[in-house]
């Protein structure tokens, strides 16, 4: 728990001075809010408030935080309502509510989109003002009449609020209450997408962006407050793609130690762009990829434009960039979606080749075009948050079960590092594996909250395998199974040999290439279709791992004969 105050510049002469206690629920200790500074900014010439904060988790007691925010004698106490905050919000709101009843409570944030603020006002009697859209446009204004707002109100009465200065405002980073002792900070280089998909909160909004020098001022305020990775919010970064190509240049040559966490429509990819990508510095970017879906009908029924093949060449691009990771998402319970289907994406998208695939069941929000048509489209969403989609017109609640089954099952073995070559080597023995791999584990006890350890995990895939008769998987899996740490010639290990030493024409993978020569390491061998790897193992250098890998390549004719 943090909490912190600051009083705002102003006339002191106005009367009593008011007092805004700021609540911020995060996901976890490593995030923080971004709406508090932008909004404190945006509010530094309305007099006569002090502003405090109390920032904690959504693991938090909520009396605790009650009883705490009680003490702060607070005129106005407010709350930003996300997805995965908004219950424990909530709850500590109504118990605040109860022991200071005269204070005003304030709610805004993606919760309060659309229908969500009325509801909100509607449902929860503590809640007297729900702020909707971009704050920084209402929120100034709301504070230097405060006395003369009605308790209670939806702000504005219509539609959502727009901060049309947002371009040209000062960046949060110089706000006191900009939070940067944490492993990341959030920053955004535009706002709005032109998209059209049907189950975003940002469906055909207007796209603003700050301008190239407004984001090299603000990463060099960044970086002087010693920040080192950041995560950017904009919902395309690379719409349009010469500007992202742009932004990339800059973080590449001028901003070349810091971090950056993007998501990018795979869809949008020019030339200019791909080159900077290319160039990327090692482990300076991390990507997400949009994918969503690959069906025609099925993006044609959520407003997604663009063809799902450009998007998964561009898919292949990314992830064959030298530099950094790409992660995949994917979305089930969309319109016209089947269990088939769904499986045949996540088949694309094991051929394309990304680091992790993210698989998850599409959430109906507050404020979206696909709440409101749901009923229409046979969709039946949970009521509560998370609003996952329980049921749909293409697949039943049992199938979607299973798809989230499924993304437990990509969870625990490809999006795993030690698993994802096995995975891999598994699809291409076999490009339809993925549905009888998830009934045999379906078989074994895989459950949506059962933990599998990693040894579990391996002796499971190999079980597997071994029914299957995957001849390369088995043995690319004892591969990974010894660089884990566990024994050679045991479990999928069996598959190693003992051998005395590491032939002369065998080139380093990596390791200690000296381990060779000590009189205490051991050699193992894996003869793999292609090569033969070779396996040092001496404590001196590594524990229970190998100290250095070798590879030896098979001779032509014995390449022949393998291949035939």
């Amino acid at each position: 728990m943090c909490d912190t105050q600051f009083q705002n510049p102003g006339e002191r002469g106005c009367g009593k001075r008011k007092r805004l206690v700021w609540l911020s629920v995060n996901s976890s200790y490593s995030h923080s809010s971004l709406a508090l500074p932008l909004l404190h900014a945006a509010s530094a010439d309305v007099a006569g408030w002090d502003w405090d904060a109390l920032e904690t988790t959504a693991e938090a007691d909520c009396a605790e935080i009650a009883s705490e925010l009680a003490e702060r004698n607070a005129d106005l106490l407010c709350a930003t309502l996300y997805l995965f905050n908004r219950n424990v919000v909530l709850e500590i709101l109504e118990r605040f509510h109860a022991l200071m009843p005269e204070c005003r409570v304030a709610v805004g944030g993606p919760e309060c989109l659309g229908e969500g603020a009325e509801e909100i006002l509607k449902n929860y009697p503590f809640i007297g003002l729900a702020f909707r859209g971009e704050g920084e446009g209402v929120f100034p204004a709301f504070l230097a009449r405060f006395d003369l707002y009605p308790v209670r109100a939806v702000i504005p009465a219509e539609g959502s609020a727009v901060f049309e200065e947002w371009e040209s405002a000062s960046p949060p980073v110089g706000d006191p209450f900009f939070r940067v002792d944490k492993p990341f900070v959030q920053m955004e280089t535009s706002r709005g997408c032109p998209m059209g998909c049907i189950y975003c909160t940002s469906c055909h909004t207007k796209v603003r962006c700050k301008s190239p020098d407004s984001v090299r001022k603000e990463l060099t305020m960044l970086r002087g407050r010693g920040v080192s990775e950041i995560r950017l919010l904009d919902r395309t970064f690379n719409f349009p793609p010469k500007r992202g190509a742009e932004l990339l240049r800059i973080f590449r040559t001028e901003f070349p130690d810091l971090r950056f966490h993007l998501e990018i429509h795979p869809g949008f990819l020019d030339g200019e762009l791909r080159q900077e990508l290319l160039s990327a510095l090692p482990g300076r970017l991390h990507i997400e990829a949009g994918i969503q879906c690959l069906g025609g009908n099925v993006q044609e029924a959520i407003g997604r434009g663009g063809e799902p093949e450009e998007a998964l060449e561009g898919l292949r691009f990314l992830c064959g960039c030298p530099n950094f990771e790409t992660h995949a998402d994917l979305l089930a319970g969309l319109p016209e979606q089947t269990s088939e289907s769904i499986f045949r994406d996540v088949a694309s998208l094991m051929a394309a080749g990304p680091a992790e695939i993210q698989l998850e069941v599409l959430k109906v929000l507050p404020g979206t075009p696909l709440r409101a048509r749901a009923e229409a489209l046979g969709i039946v969403y949970a009521p509560r948050t998370p609003y996952d989609v329980m049921r749909t017109a293409a697949m039943s609640g049992k199938e979607i079960l299973r798809i989230r089954l499924l993304s437990r099952l990509l969870d625990l073995t490809y999006n795993h590092s030690a698993l994802h070559p096995v995975i891999c080597s598994a699809r291409e023995e076999d490009p339809e594996f993925l549905p009888a791999l998830l009934e045999f584990f379906l078989r074994n006890g895989l459950e949506l909250k059962r933990l599998f350890d990693l040894k579990k995990r391996f002796l499971m895939l190999s079980e597997f395998f071994s029914a299957k008769n995957f001849q390369k998987t088995r043995i690319d899996l004892a591969f990974q199974w010894i660089l884990a740490g566990y024994p050679p010639g045991s479990g999928p290990g069996k598959a190693a040999e003992k051998t005395d030493a590491v032939p002369e024409n065998a080139v380093l993978l990596f390791g200690e290439s000296a381990a060779r020569k000590e009189r205490d390491t051991k050699f193992w061998l894996l003869r793999r279709t292609q090569d033969t790897v070779y396996l040092a193992f001496n404590r001196k250098y590594a524990f229970n791992r190998p100290a250095a890998v070798w590879r030896e390549d098979l001779p032509a004719q014995g390449k022949m004969r393998e291949n035939a």
